[in-house]
């Protein structure tokens, strides 16, 4: 028994216990290099991140308490959240309090995620700066310590942050669109440059009034846009809560991923040719 069981492997054993283990080795790296590509198509959506000075003249200055009108229906012509007051238009249900953000474009945009067009830095300059960019999935949840730089900081004394999440919205059918959104301190959502969900004002952290949106089948551009402009806390959640539904990255694979990924195809063609003879 003992003999038989130590005898040599035929040709034909050798290569059924072959080809499984290359192959499962060319496979696990294969697997290692699509992760990124597949958490890009699943529920996912692109952030850009954003560091405000922490002198910034808006810092600390803004109306506490949480506001469901503070900007328009629609993004201004550079694709910014524009304040709904009377001086940019608004003629009912106008955002008025003491503290509205001043740190705005000739035209109303609020420029807290534009480094180019924000002038609340010393002496008219931009303090803002965009630090990172990255794809996160959904439902995003960190309702607190949701801090500079790039959510990971401890305090604001790093700067506040700020931040867009965008992507695509696919709808399979005609169908009304539903969204939670919850943040410390605001963050207005938008479904193909139309506001959806309005959290304005500075306050801890707290659910936003989100509207029913009815749209056609197919792709809708879908942003967010959220910031932390006040000392002590930061979060921000959001979601979209209709089943079906999905939202995907516009990030383009970089080539060297991409190359990478060529390479590997390449490996399961060539252990394919290399069993043993």
């Amino acid at each position: 028994m003992l003999i038989s069981a130590l005898k040599p492997l035929t040709k034909i054993e050798q290569n059924i216990m072959y080809i499984p283990t290359i192959n499962k080795a060319v496979l696990a790296a294969l697997v290692s290099l699509m992760t990124p590509f597949a958490s890009a198509y699943a529920s996912s959506l692109t952030i850009d991140y954003y560091t405000i000075g922490e002198t910034d003249k808006d810092a600390n200055k803004l109306a506490g308490g949480v506001f469901n009108n503070e900007v328009q229906n629609a993004l201004g012509p550079d694709g910014l959240p524009v304040l709904n007051t009377s001086t940019y238009g608004c003629l009912s249900n106008c955002y008025n309090p003491v503290g509205a953000p001043t740190d705005v474009t000739a035209s109303g945009e609020i420029t807290y995620w534009s480094p180019l067009l924000n002038k609340g830095g010393a002496g008219g300059t931009s303090d803002v700066t965009e630090t990172s960019t990255a794809n996160i999935t959904l439902p995003f949840n960190v309702p607190q310590n949701f801090f500079s730089p790039n959510g990971t900081g401890t305090s604001d004394k790093n700067g506040f942050q700020a931040a867009i999440l965008s992507g695509t919205l696919n709808a399979p059918t005609a169908e009304n669109i539903s969204f939670t959104i919850g943040a410390d301190d605001m963050a207005f959502a938008y479904l193909d440059g139309q506001v959806v969900c309005d959290l304005g004002g500075v306050h801890a952290e707290s659910a936003g009034t989100c509207i029913t949106s009815q749209i056609s089948a197919g792709n809708h551009s879908l942003e967010v846009f959220f910031v932390d402009i006040n000392n002590v806390q930061s979060g921000l959640t959001f979601n979209v809560i209709t089943q079906g539904v999905t939202t995907t990255t516009t990030t383009v694979p970089e080539p060297t991923s991409l190359a990478l990924l060529g390479l590997g195809l390449a490996g399961i063609r060539l252990v394919k040719r290399s069993k043993p003879a």
